[in-house]
């Protein structure tokens, strides 16, 4: 069968949970896929999981630990298809979620990345909250820098952009995703988000320890610092001049220094007060110091409260636009 899509999966020690991701991937209403399934190295009984599926678009590999970034450009040098659909052995994908996104793809040539949005799971598999993203390429872009602005294993990316642009950077270890992005912007990619829930994501947030988490923060901090002050370098408009102040308060708000988010706040208050009151609301809260943040940011308190006001209040705080 010639299949249309390869499904890149590298499993780390998720015996809990592959083989809902696995059944929910074999069960997609599209059926013209192969599934590259790389075992990292387990030692849970995750081999054993894998080879008790039969179908013939399953093709396993079988690793020592090299790490998911490793196995991410590996399983996509193996896939002999023109698009790469992205999946996390701990998710759930709907069942219509590759038909969705090939068929988006197939009507928008110009397009190189598909995501979509998503549910919020926990460990148990209870919805948490809805997670929407932004749906065209000039939001997508804007939210880039403060956070991945579309969903790493809910996206389907045209092969050719790894042949292009080179693959996933090994180094950026826990944000191999968002500096991937990142480049694919500044080299003029086209990204697009269904607004259609097609995964059930279990948010990292919701799963990695503190250590995991302050390493992707520090990460994604100085790679969103360093988009935004390239972008800088432009001649801006007023209006550009705002929105460079305001997506730096919010990276460092959320990642850096709560002192600088407040002089980049107050920078976009002197040049315009369209978001008054948005701004008071960060401002507020910044004035409780760095040691109380920081110890909010170590508990996960912040990106918490985020998730929890967007479930029960629909405000969605990276909505900025």
């Amino acid at each position: 069968m010639n299949y249309k899509i390869s499904v890149v999966m590298p499993v780390y020690n998720e015996q809990e949970y592959l083989r809902a991701s696995i059944t929910s991937i074999l069960k997609q209403s599209f059926k013209g896929f192969e599934f590259i399934i790389i075992n990292d190295g387990s030692t849970d009984e995750t081999e054993k999981i894998i080879e008790s599926f039969s179908d013939p678009r399953i093709r396993f590999f079988k690793s020592e630990k090299k790490g998911i970034v490793k196995q991410l450009n590996y399983g996509i040098t193996l896939a002999e298809t023109p698009i790469i659909a992205r999946m996390d052995a701990d998710d759930v994908a709907e069942s219509n979620r590759f038909e969705e996104q090939i068929n988006y793809l197939d009507h928008h040539p110009e397009v190189h990345v598909v995501g979509s949005n998503v549910v919020l799971i926990n460990e148990k598999g209870k919805v948490v909250s809805n997670k929407n993203y932004p749906r065209n390429q000039e939001d997508i872009e804007f939210m880039m820098p403060i956070e991945s602005a579309v969903c790493h294993p809910a996206v389907m990316i045209r092969k050719e952009i790894f042949e292009n642009f080179g693959f996933y950077t090994e180094s950026y270890n826990h944000a191999e995703d968002y500096e991937l992005f990142l480049n694919l912007l500044v080299a003029g990619c086209k990204f697009y988000n269904i607004q259609k829930v097609l995964l059930k994501y279990r948010a990292p947030v919701l799963r990695k320890n503190y250590k995991q988490n302050i390493s992707l923060n520090q990460i994604s901090y100085t790679l969103g610092v360093n988009y935004l002050n390239n972008v800088r370098q432009k001649n801006l408009t007023e209006n550009e001049n705002y929105n460079y102040y305001y997506r730096m308060a919010m990276i460092e708000y959320y990642k850096g220094s709560i002192k600088r988010s407040r002089g980049f706040f107050f920078n976009c208050l002197r040049i315009s007060i369209k978001h008054f009151f948005r701004i008071t609301r960060f401002l507020l809260i910044s004035l409780l110091g760095e040691r109380i943040i920081k110890y909010l940011r170590k508990t996960k308190v912040l990106p918490l409260l985020s998730i929890y006001i967007n479930k029960f209040l629909k405000i969605d705080f990276h909505r900025i636009k």
